[in-house]
């Protein structure tokens, strides 16, 4: 008959995304982890996991398991807390969860996922950093969890856990004249052309900076701003190319947007949720990856219609 433990171990699987991360996160052997998914697929009559590549997959029923798995876990945990010493019902504390973000992401991800805030199972504190700040925050502790930009070297880290939420690309925006031009004629173009770029030394102009040193382009700035909403109106007003990610795009009349730029392709960026490795099984961790991700899919389609 199923147990708890396996319900709990299949609930770690979903969460951390593999057999081995959540081997690590429940001190278990990866062996150990295969074996009560499989004895509880062997209960449930259908498989629970099936190969992909190199690695495993949760099939579509399996996925729907682990969505119960995490509620059974979570009613039982929340049934014995209250009928503990006193064997009378408690109320349930809350945890507080603390999660940074930068700007934009708070923007086009986490205040949308929040939904009120209400019904969420944890208290929410949310803190402003910048992009990478937030991760750095989380290993000095500060913070519970970060929506943050993935390293592009970063050595792994197994105390941490990242999930990527988001695979956003940059946009060429700028007036319709200036961005003819550069589509066409690619990086000497770009060269020659006005730009709006991030406030020096961000993570933004670095990610920037970067990507123009590696296409040859030397960018002639006649404005700075970490704002991505202001950078386009800039970009209008000093009839100017900027450069943005998907998610902060506006509509404004006199600019116009592209992602192809004479086979120079835009720079983009990995946008990921960022906990303690210890946290993956916890419940607050699972539910606030579910909300960020769905925000983003309902978000993602904004930026560009219009």
């Amino acid at each position: 008959m199923a147990n708890l433990q396996q319900f709990r171990t299949l609930h770690t699987v979903h969460s951390c995304g593999g057999i081995h991360a959540a081997a690590k996160a429940l001190h278990l052997s990866p062996s150990a982890v295969s074996q009560q998914i499989k004895v509880l697929g062997a209960e449930c009559g259908f498989p629970l996991l099936e190969p992909e590549g190199r690695g495993i997959r949760f099939t579509d029923r399996g996925s729907v398991m682990a969505q119960v798995a995490s509620q059974i876990a979570d009613l039982w945990e929340t049934s014995v807390s209250r009928h503990q010493d006193t064997g009378t019902a408690q109320p349930r504390t809350k945890p507080t969860v603390s999660l940074g973000s930068f700007p934009s992401a708070m923007g086009s991800c986490v205040l949308p996922a929040l939904g009120g805030g209400d019904d969420l199972p944890f208290r929410l504190h949310v803190f402003e950093t910048s992009p990478h700040e937030g991760r750095d925050l989380v290993r000095a502790g500060s913070l519970d969890a970060a929506v943050s930009v993935q390293e592009a070297a970063e050595d792994e880290d197994v105390r941490f856990r990242t999930v990527p939420l988001r695979h956003e690309p940059f946009v060429l925006v700028g007036p319709p004249n200036l961005l003819s031009t550069a589509i066409r004629s690619g990086a000497e173009s770009l060269s020659m052309l006005p730009w709006v770029l991030p406030r020096t030394g961000s993570d933004c102009d670095r990610l920037v900076t970067t990507h123009f040193t590696r296409y040859g382009v030397l960018a002639h700035p006649v404005g700075r701003t970490d704002d991505w909403a202001l950078a386009q109106e800039m970009a209008f007003a000093l009839q100017a190319i900027t450069y943005v990610p998907s998610s902060a795009l506006i509509r404004r009349d006199g600019l116009t947007r592209s992602m192809d730029t004479a086979g120079i392709p835009a720079p983009s960026r990995t946008i990921v949720l960022v906990t303690k490795a210890s946290a993956g099984a916890s419940s607050w961790s699972v539910i606030l990856q579910q909300r960020l991700k769905r925000a983003y899919t309902r978000t993602s389609g904004f930026a560009h219609s219009g």
